[in-house]
């Protein structure tokens, strides 16, 4: 099977929640074959005087299963026998979702061996879900035993471990009310939910293996998220407030030619409506509000500054109809001045034809890249790590030479890592190196 090949014929229902517009699709996988998108749809959030961001994301979601259920799964019927979903998967953006990075630490005087049961229970304890969040999964990004990143830790003797954890919370009231709405449409009780950053995480590091070092700018809605990953570990995320979506607000706000109440269906976030051209007050609060956008964004990347050197490769993320708008934005002295260098950064817009290798949509269907990262995702899933027995075989004997060896490595490491007493599990600030693994 290929890259992302699946192993089991299915279909999927998949669901991209985001800040400003709902996406939804049927997906088949096949042994052997790309995942088929058989029908996709996605709708722009259009908010109604009075109405919560809540009950709009959830009134427009209701309208993406209508569709679903009344022109996607005839669609599907026609094309695989039957439109009986297996699953169905629940991407949720900002702001219902929290993604953050920790590390945790084990370290001990005297050797102990690195097992299943003892990452399984570090991740659990040091799991702090604020009230009325609820964990949607933890992901150990990576391991590295004594300063050195493993892809295999389990039974290795070791004095010192680390953990990097990726962490996505839900907020509970708002999965409870999406999980009522799929299965009021669906009748299907196997609904399983993400937050988005895992999902483009793990899909990045497959699809860029020879990109070590790079920046995900997603300004796809309400907020602009940024996540910086050095060599193919995810080291921080940020989130600003402003997004296209807020800056087509902010425009719309200013102009008299665009009404201020809703913006139109099917309009996208057209460029054309960032248009200076169509009135001096729309001109200059757009320019005013492009200008916030970057400074704030400035502002986060000076924060990843401080802690690391800035990589010099951009992916962005962006609606179709903004993504020239936004790269011409971002060739700004405000931004040029992170990396203390003339060199331009390099900015690569993400377009559904970069996925065409993995993923096939059918017929007359809209790409969608959100869709198909979900649909990529859901092929690469791993289940949770089980505990081995308690009953542990006896650790490997190393020759003389691999002893050394490991005195050297053990060197160098306690020369870089600070110094603790005793037995301890602590967290700390994401500060290792190391290509993350999800084999496990």
């Amino acid at each position: 099977m290929g890259l992302f090949g699946s192993k089991t014929r299915s279909t999927q229902i998949m669901i991209d929640v985001g800040s400003s517009s709902v996406g939804g699709a049927y997906v088949c996988y096949e042994s052997g074959q790309l995942p088929i998108i058989y029908y996709s749809t996605r709708i722009n959030m259009e908010p109604r005087p009075n109405e919560t961001h809540e009950d709009l994301m959830l009134r427009t979601l209701e309208e993406v299963t209508n569709r679903l259920v009344k022109k996607g799964a005839p669609e599907v019927r026609r094309e695989v026998g039957n439109a009986h979903a297996d699953g169905t998967l629940v991407s949720i953006a900002a702001p219902w979702q929290e993604t953050r990075v920790r590390t945790e630490t084990i370290q001990s005087v005297r050797p102990f061996v690195f097992t299943k049961k003892l990452l399984n229970d570090t991740v659990r304890k040091s799991a702090n879900v604020q009230e009325g969040w609820v964990d949607s999964g933890d992901s150990v990004i990576a391991t590295i035993l004594n300063g050195y990143e493993i892809p295999n830790p389990f039974g290795k003797s070791v004095k010192r471990a680390e953990l990097v954890v990726l962490s996505s919370t839900l907020q509970k009231e708002v999965m409870e009310s999406i999980e009522r709405v799929m299965r009021k449409a669906f009748h299907s009780h196997d609904v399983t939910f993400t937050g988005f950053a895992p999902v483009w995480y793990r899909i990045f590091r497959e699809m860029y293996q020879h990109e070590n070092d790079y920046l995900i700018l997603d300004i796809r809605g309400a907020r602009s998220d940024l996540a910086f990953i050095q060599r193919g570990l995810l080291r921080d995320v940020g989130s600003i407030p402003h997004g296209t979506r807020a800056l087509l607000s902010i425009g719309q706000a200013a102009s008299d030619l665009i009404p201020t109440t809703v913006i139109p269906q099917g309009s996208g976030l057209g460029a054309s409506y960032l248009n200076r051209n169509r009135n001096v007050q729309f001109g200059a609060r757009v320019q005013e509000a492009e200008e916030e956008w970057i400074e704030c964004l400035a502002t986060l990347l000076k924060e990843f500054a401080g802690r690391q050197a800035l990589p010099r490769t951009m992916f962005l993320l962006a609606d179709d109809d903004v993504r020239g708008f936004l790269v011409r934005a971002l060739d700004t002295p405000a931004i040029h001045t992170m990396w203390l260098s003339d060199e331009p950064l390099r900015i690569v817009p993400i377009t559904p034809a970069q996925f065409t290798p993995y993923v096939r949509t059918f017929g007359t269907n809209v790409a969608d890249i959100f869709i198909d990262l979900l649909a990529l995702y859901h092929t690469k899933s791993t289940p949770t790590v089980e505990n081995e027995p308690e009953i542990l075989p006896p650790p490997v004997k190393l020759t003389k030479e691999q002893r050394k060896a490991l005195k050297e490595q053990e060197k160098e490491a306690a020369k870089a890592a600070r110094p603790t007493m005793g037995d301890m599990v602590s967290s700390a600030a994401v500060g290792v190196e190391g290509e993350p693994d999800f084999s496990m």
